[in-house]
């Protein structure tokens, strides 16, 4: 059988820091072998739909099951066109968010776990090598967005440019739990999601970025000598 590469992703609520990390991985990989293939990719891929309503819809619980259904549709063709070619050709690919963040995101809405969890059966879904969740609190989750928010566009008022899921702190607090449960969930059973290893985001860009390395190197090490 011909060898793999990996599949890595990064989870977190919104002004976890999740892209920043990636760039940083990435560059770290490249370091570690200047000819390894490395690919960065993001969840919701292609869905304009998901895009539309994460701008216009005014509730976050609003269309729970709609979101997931969207997500899981979006998230098949991201899997089958992108990430399974280059996975395949032993490259490694960064996702940013996958499988763990509908489970967060719409069990936070109201749908239910386990029928999350159905869902994604035999829809030839890949289980991550590893997880990380940049797990951070709400106060420096919203402040990290609204910071962003200003850097973009000074001119116009970061309430309303704030996303579906970011408008509400019940919700983004609820949300957070949700990422906790689900990480202490794969730690009986790592097929949910690959080995999940929590970060605490609420730290320096620079000490996350070394203890992902740390983590990363760990794994790869192992890979190279597989």
């Amino acid at each position: 059988m011909r060898k793999k590469g990996l599949y890595v992703v990064f989870e977190g609520v919104d002004g976890s820091g999740t892209s920043t990390q990636i760039h940083l991985l990435t560059s770290h990989i490249k370091k570690l072998s200047k000819y390894q293939d490395v690919l960065e990719t993001h969840e919701p891929w292609k869905s304009e739909e998901i895009k539309r309503k994460l701008s216009e819809d005014i509730t976050p619980y609003s269309d729970g099951l709609v979101m997931a259904k969207l997500y899981l549709d979006d998230r098949v063709d991201h899997t089958h066109e992108i990430i399974i070619p280059v996975v395949n050709a032993m490259g490694i690919v960064l996702s940013d968010r996958y499988k763990m963040s509908t489970c967060a995101y719409q069990w936070s809405q109201g749908i239910d776990l386990f029928e999350l969890l159905r869902m994604h059966e035999n829809r030839g879904l890949l289980t991550p090598d590893l997880t990380y969740l940049i797990d951070v609190s709400l106060e420096v989750s919203q402040a990290r967005v609204r910071e962003r928010l200003l850097k973009e566009n000074p001119n116009i008022p970061i309430e309303e440019r704030l996303e579906k899921f970011e408008r509400d702190s019940g919700f983004i607090s609820k949300l957070i739990e949700a990422y906790r449960c689900l990480a202490h969930m794969s730690e009986v059973d790592q097929k949910l999601f690959g080995k999940v290893i929590t970060i605490n985001g609420n730290k320096s860009i620079e000490k996350v970025a070394l203890e992902i390395s740390s983590y990363f190197d760990s794994l790869y090490n192992t890979w190279i000598k597989s």
